[in-house]
Order: C-alpha cells, then structure tokens, then sequence
C-alpha cells in the first residue's frame, strides 16, 4: 500500500515537472533564496523607513527609484547576453551585486541611506533579470515556457513567503520592535542571499542553444528591429505599469488602520501563498489558451485590489485585498515574460526581455511619485482610484489594440 502511494507520489511530481528543464528549476532554487532573503526585508522596510522619519510620498520615491534604477540597466544586459551568447556571467555578477548590498541596510539611519542601498541592490537585478529570464526560455520546449515562467515565479514566491515567516520570531520575541529589531533582520537576510550565488557557481549552466546563427547587430539597430506587435504590447506595459499600486502601499495601508507589523507580516506572507499557489497553473493555462485571457484577468485583478484597499479598516477587508493582490500578481508576472518571448526570434530575446522590464520599470518612478503624492495630499482613496484607473485603461488597451497574435518563434 506504502509502496502505491509512494508510487502515485512520484509520478504526480514527474506530470508536474513534465517540459522542466535542470536549469530551469536550479534558477528557480536561485530564486527563492534570494526572495526568502528579500522578503525578509521588504515587508518590514515601510515601518522601517516610517521610524526613520519617512513619508509617504518618501517611500514611493524610494521605491520607484530603485526598480528604475534596475530597468535603464536591463535592456543593455539582456542585449550584451545576446550579443555575447553568455547569460551565467550576467546572472552571476547581478545576485552577487545584491547579496552584498543587503548587509548594507544594517547601517542605514535616514530615509536617504535607505534610498542609496536599495539602489544599489537594485542594479544587480537590472543586470541579472532578462539574461536570466532569457535562459529560462532557452532553456525550454517549445510551448513550454509558459509553465517554465510560472513555475520560476512559483518558487520565487514560495521564497517570500518563507522568508517573512523566518522575521515573524524575531519581531515576537523582542520586548519591544524597534529600529534595532529591524536592523537585525537587515543582517540575517544576506545568508539565502549568499546561499543563492553559490547555487548560480556550482550548477546554472550555459545552453548550447543561445550559440544560433544569427548574430545580435548593435544595439539600437535591435531595438529597432523588434515589430510592431512587440511595440504595441510595450505601450500596454507602460500604460499599466505606470498605475501598478506597489505592494509597499498596501502595507502602508495596514500600518495606517492600526494594524501591528508581525499581523501585516501575516498578511503579506498570504499575499505570497496565493501568488505561489497561481503563479504554475496560470503559466501552464496561458500555454493552452493564449496569453491575452490570462493577462486580461489579472489586469482586472488589479483594479479589484485597489477597489478593495481603498476603504479597507478592517483585518479582513485587508485580507481579502491582500488575496486579491496575490491572485493578480501570480496570473500577471510569469505570463507577461512568456508572452514576450512569443514575438521574437530566439537570437534577441535577451533584448526583447530587456526592453520589456525597461519599459515596465521607467514608470515606475513617476507611478509611484504620482502614487505617494495623492496619498499624503489626498488620502489613501486617491492612490488607490488611481491604480484602477490605469488598470482598466491598461485592459481596454489590451483588448481594443492588442499586439495580435503571438507568433510563436520558438
């Protein structure tokens, strides 16, 4: 019986792994500890930079100056992978960059340091990001890779999701939470970080496959070699990314209602249960029936989300917020990626891919600036009828002139 089970056991695990590539899962292992490192550090950064003196408008220009600050950066990388047909060095040198900048936010004492080190952080994703998601796809079958992308997001939020649970103990053992508390969790984060690089050195591997005949050109001529279609699904990008609430004003509006940190820890932690649990099936489900649906319901997810957070006071309005924004998250991110890689030809998706989180992250600034303001000038109500609004234009965008239909180039 034992046996039978085990069985069963272990031919579920291979029909779930069924078109997985090594790499593709050793880069999700990648990921995960280098979430379950960030993760410890991100739900607790707002009331950290609150005791420090921040504002509001402060956090959203922080935020949005460090993802931008990433993406100039992830356009030129994901081209030179191309250009040079390497991916492992790029990868390697941008988790490296983070894992050294975490320990850096122990030392932090205003708002401002806090800005320089994110930063800082931030450019080893700039670096490592589309030469990564590039491997993925070459690293993957043909109609594969949307369940590659979904599983990929899949451990990079079950590594948020461990990783405030790992703070949950220090935050209740302390007498009281103070900046010190924080700066602890600072200093034990940088171990999955350090962790991950070691994982990238000993078993991410170069696929022989990214060596193709056509050589990259330089770099502008690339950029305008990608089609229309392509160019059609980037203004759509933008159009919804600029209005993309950032998790961190939900947090906000935890922290706002009254709620203590180790419950939105809680919360957050849910958030990323629900993303985990999403992220796999709905990649698997866009490789069936197309991206657009996908992409099209998690764009309404949004809009719902901030509907929800806009008058929410209670823990269970937040909750449901908070679920909401994960089911959004893990329908929207590993989705998108496939979809990109479905307009290009094998030989620029490092570019492709680059271009994308470029022009995701260049609005992210002004997004979350427009975001933070309306909040300390209006209220919160504001920031958050501003990410509907987005959303829904982004979604009427999508439907009305979407880039047509993927060509699947392989």
């Amino acid at each position: 019986m034992e046996q039978a089970e085990g069985g069963a056991v272990r031919a579920k695990r291979r029909r779930i792994l069924a078109g997985i590539s090594t790499n593709v899962l050793v880069l999700g292992i990648v990921s995960f500890l280098t979430d379950m490192s960030s993760e410890m550090i991100y739900p607790i950064m707002p009331y950290f930079l609150v005791a420090i003196g921040s504002s509001a408008l402060l956090i959203g220009l922080i935020e949005g100056a460090a993802e931008t600050t990433a993406s100039l950066l992830k356009v030129f990388s994901g081209w030179y992978s191309d250009r040079y047909r390497r991916r492992k060095p790029f990868i390697l040198s941008g988790y490296s960059a983070s894992a050294l900048a975490k320990p850096l936010f122990y030392l932090a004492t205003s708002p401002w340091h806090v800005l320089g080190v994110r930063v800082a952080e931030r450019v080893g994703k700039g670096v490592r990001s589309a030469p990564r998601d590039a491997l993925i796809a070459d690293s993957s079958e043909e109609g594969m890779r949307g369940k590659a992308y979904g599983l990929h997001k899949a451990l990079d939020s079950a590594g948020a999701v461990i990783g405030p649970l790992l703070v949950l103990p220090i935050l209740l053992a302390a007498a009281a939470v103070t900046e010190d508390t924080y700066r602890e969790v600072f200093l034990w984060s940088t171990i999955p970080a350090v962790a991950a690089v070691a994982v990238i050195i000993l078993f991410v591997k170069e696929v022989e496959a990214t060596a193709t005949r056509a050589r990259t050109g330089r770099f502008f001529r690339e950029i305008r070699a990608l089609d229309k279609s392509f160019r059609r699904l980037m203004l759509i990008i933008v159009t919804f990314y600029i209005g993309e609430i950032n998790v961190a004003f939900l947090i906000l509006k935890a922290s706002d209602a009254g709620i203590e940190s180790a419950i939105t820890i809680i919360l957050y932690v849910i958030f990323n249960i629900v993303f985990f649990m999403i992220s796999m099936p709905a990649g698997t489900l866009s490789d069936r029936v197309g991206r657009r649906p996908i992409i099209a319901t998690s764009f309404a997810l949004l809009a719902v989300t901030c509907a929800v957070m806009a008058y929410a006071e209670t823990v269970y309005a937040l909750l449901f917020g908070f679920v909401i924004y994960g089911a959004y998250k893990g329908s929207s991110e590993g989705v998108l990626k496939a979809y990109v890689t479905d307009f290009v030809p094998k030989h620029t998706r490092g570019t492709a891919l680059g271009a994308f989180h470029t022009c995701a992250g260049l609005v992210m600034l002004p997004g979350s600036v427009i975001a933070g303001f309306l909040w300390d000038s209006v209220g919160p109500w504001a920031t958050f009828a501003y990410g509907i609004a987005m959303s829904l234009a982004a979604l009427v965008m999508l439907i009305a002139i979407g880039p047509g239909r993927e060509r699947r180039v392989g």
